[in-house]
């Protein structure tokens, strides 16, 4: 009895930490480009960027619930604003039919970027939305991507939006 009530206790914790039952865990990282960045509030486009990734993703038949940070690489724009980036921490699940699955995911980030005449907070809630392909290890990814960047100006916000192409290789 000694034994069974800390081993009942043990896989107890052990299920609450995986989402619903998940089978295992799949640790990606992934590597991207970003595209036709946006800041529609002050109409500027953002140059062609980069990012960094690390994901955590439970799996679940057909489905994979996960989590994620991504460090977006400072970006320039064709205006006075200069040095976008970010740190993005999400929430992700993706539903596989096959090789294909189709992704979304929601997060907060803390942007970055040298915007005369506007203060904020740097907090932003983000989301994204997009389909990939599974090969072996490697998925192939694309996303659009939306941030809801708040400012102390009316308004109160600033959208900056991409489209990511991401390759993510898992472990």
């Amino acid at each position: 009895m000694r034994l069974v009530i800390p081993s009942a206790l043990i896989l107890i914790l052990c299920a609450a930490a995986t989402p619903a039952g998940a089978v295992g865990f799949d640790l990606g990282i992934a590597i991207g480009a970003q595209l036709n960045g946006d800041i529609s509030h002050l109409d500027l486009n953002t140059d062609d960027g980069f990012s960094l990734g690390l994901e955590l993703m439970f799996e679940i038949p057909i489905i994979k619930l996960g989590v994620g940070y991504e460090y977006g690489f400072p970006r320039d724009t064709d205006g006075a604003v200069s040095d976008i980036q970010y740190h993005l921490v999400y929430g992700i699940g993706r539903i596989h039919l096959g090789p294909v699955y189709f992704a979304v995911r929601a997060g907060y980030a803390d942007v970055s970027a040298k915007v005369p005449d506007y203060k904020g907070s740097n907090a932003a809630i983000s989301w994204g939305a997009g389909f990939g392909v599974r090969i072996s290890k490697f998925k192939l990814e694309a996303m659009y991507n939306d941030f809801d960047i708040e400012v102390d100006q009316a308004g109160g916000s600033m959208p900056y939006t991409n489209y990511t192409a991401r390759v993510i290789y898992s472990f």
